[in-house]
């Protein structure tokens, strides 16, 4: 089973589910007892979804899903936001790594300029002896 269908197939199941748990809260609310069987076929058709659910689970040992997926659903946010937020936070981070090497390139450059001025010998020495 290739990786997208099986994706597909958990995610039908899972709308069945959602669907089957629909139906017997909504049997349940309006409970009479003539709706026994309809409830009891409600809840049989719920059991096999989650049965359903069950046996493909093993297909499912080798993905992993970061925890901050589930906080974002637990804060009611939309979980696919996760990735353009991930995305987002690592420009940031790019941005901030790259302001702190212009940072250190200039300060090694004014650093250089002022060993020009105070030690060019050595600083001949050290710029042959690295090869620059």
């Amino acid at each position: 089973m290739s990786a997208q269908s099986k994706f597909t197939a958990l995610e039908n199941g899972l709308e069945q589910a959602i669907l089957a748990i629909t139906q017997v809260g909504i049997t349940s609310c309006d409970f009479q007892t003539s709706s026994q069987p309809v409830l009891n076929q409600q809840i049989q058709n719920l059991i096999t979804t989650m049965k359903d659910i069950d046996d493909i689970r093993h297909q499912f040992n080798d993905v992993t899903v970061p925890m901050d997926v589930f906080e974002y659903i637990d804060s009611g946010k939309n979980p696919q936001l996760y990735t353009k937020d991930c995305l987002e936070k690592v420009v940031g981070k790019r941005q901030e790594q790259h302001a702190k090497t212009d940072a250190l390139l200039l300060l090694r450059d004014s650093l250089l300029s002022e060993l020009q001025k105070e030690f060019p010998d050595q600083l001949q020495e050290y710029r042959t002896a690295r090869g620059v």
